[in-house]
């Protein structure tokens, strides 16, 4: 804007520098020289707004920069809260499965401890009275008011109390005293005897009774006590509650382990005469079934060891015979071994000087007449084999055909009856299985023999027909050479 003010102060004073061209120099040098300092002055000013410009501009290059660095800086922090963070979520995660799994861990601890309890109660309650029972039943007390009230901590420590207790009595005997309810339903107070949980008696000194604690007979749980008991038992009893646990003997005491005996199990048809009695009618053929079956194969294995006895070493000393020419010695030899292979060799030997057909008949022959004695009764072991568990099936549908005749009788809430009734019918399913199984391996055995046999048999017959029919053919090629050779 000055250069333009200049310029025209310049135009504007042309008329004047024609008018005076004496100061149009002067005027104009002085022009010049102002119009000079102004842009000098001018030019000053801008590199001094320029200098101020740069200097902003660095300090807001230097403020960018630090501002750069604190938002680097900003988002690691941040980068690393978020780390943070997200471990403090998983962390909270951890936590919140392990409540819920505390939390399901107690409910299972509350289910558990509340079945025990259950179980414990019946146990207790069907157990005769121990020296521990009333610590017992305020153990169990304790734990039924612990489960109302819901705290684990005294649940627990009451289910291992009771379970240490029951455990210390079954490893444990004892003698003490204490009320018991005799036979009679009066109660008395006894002198007990305890062997872990399968044996509890009592003796009463004013009435000289003597009982054992025997399972229900009627099976409704609990126990009763048992007093007609012999007298070696008595008084192996009276002996060990007189003389106390601190007494090292040995006393005949019926300890019954399974806790499930009464007073009207009889035992005797566990034996092998009573199950045998037991499996009914039916045991009658499975006898006689196994008695055939084992005639048989004591037949087959005394006709069949004879046939296998040294068969390999006689048939090589029959080959090199007829190798050699001997023929005579090997009829001989073959005639006074017993067995179908012998007989076979002895046929081939006897008809070395028949043509070849009439050989081979023979042999075929012999074949025919001799195996058929091999598998003499192998059918029949088969079939008694496959008879007898079928036999066993039919006395187990009969025996369970009784034990639901016995339902309709007496009911089915008697389960060991009906269990007994089960049991005894399967017997004869099992005595069947039991003649089947050697039959049937017998059979097995026998046939591989039989069949051992008859192809060593066929292999040494076949061997022995070569080797005359080639003897035979050489001697022919002999004659017809002695022939040509007179001619």
């Amino acid at each position: 804007m000055r250069v333009l003010w200049v310029f025209a102060v310049v135009v504007s004073s042309t008329p004047l520098i024609r008018a005076d061209r004496v100061d149009f120099a002067q005027r104009l040098q002085d022009a010049i020289e102002q119009t000079e300092s102004e842009l000098q002055a001018e030019k000053a000013r801008i590199q001094k707004e320029e200098q101020t410009r740069r200097n902003e501009l660095e300090e807001i290059r230097a403020t960018c920069r630090k501002m750069a660095d604190e938002i680097v800086e900003r988002r690691i922090s941040i980068a690393r809260k978020q780390a943070g963070l997200r471990e403090i979520r998983r962390q909270r995660e951890t936590l919140w499965a392990e409540r819920t799994q505390w939390q399901d861990d107690l409910s299972q601890i509350r289910l558990i401890c509340g079945e025990v309890a259950k179980e414990l109660t019946e146990l207790v309650g069907v157990l005769p009275v121990s020296e521990h029972r009333q610590d017992q039943l305020q153990q169990l007390a304790s734990l039924e008011k612990a489960l109302t009230e819901d705290k684990p901590d005294v649940m627990i420590e009451s289910v291992f109390t009771l379970v240490r207790s029951l455990l210390h009595e079954t490893r444990s005997t004892a003698v003490y005293s204490a009320d018991v309810v005799d036979p009679a339903g009066v109660r008395r107070r006894a002198r007990l005897l305890r062997v872990g949980l399968n044996l509890f008696a009592y003796r009463i000194h004013e009435t000289s009774q003597t009982a054992i604690a025997i399972s229900d007979p009627y099976q409704e749980g609990g126990f009763r006590w048992y007093e007609d008991l012999s007298e070696r038992i008595r008084q192996a009893i009276v002996s060990a509650i007189d003389q106390g646990r601190d007494h090292v003997a040995i006393y005949p005491l019926p300890i019954d382990v399974t806790g499930a005996m009464t007073a009207a199990t009889n035992l005797s048809n566990k034996t092998l005469i009573g199950r045998i009695r037991s499996g009914g009618v039916v045991m009658f053929p499975l006898a006689a079934v196994a008695i055939c079956l084992a005639v048989l194969i004591c037949e087959r294995f005394f006709v069949l060891l004879p046939e296998t006895r040294h068969s390999l070493q006689f048939c090589e000393r029959i080959l090199d015979m007829c190798s050699k020419g001997d023929f005579e010695q090997a009829e001989q030899l073959a005639g006074k071994t017993k067995g179908i292979l012998s007989r076979t060799l002895k046929v081939c030997v006897a008809h070395r000087k028949s043509p070849p057909t009439v050989l081979d008949d023979a042999i075929q022959e012999t074949f025919l007449h001799e195996f058929p004695k091999l598998e003499r009764f192998l059918p029949s072991i088969r079939m008694l084999s496959s008879v007898a568990p079928i036999l066993g099936l039919l006395g187990t549908v009969t025996g369970i055909i009784a034990t639901f005749d016995m339902i309709t009788v007496v009911g089915g809430g008697k389960p060991r009856l009906l269990a007994g009734g089960i049991s005894e019918a399967l017997i004869t399913t099992a005595t069947g299985l039991i003649i089947a199984i050697p039959g049937l391996l017998a059979h097995s055995f026998l046939s591989g023999r039989i069949n051992g046999i008859i192809a060593n048999t066929e292999r040494f017959a076949a061997s022995l027909s070569n080797l005359i029919k080639q003897s035979a053919r050489r001697k022919a090629d002999q004659a017809r050479w002695k022939r040509s050779e007179s001619h």
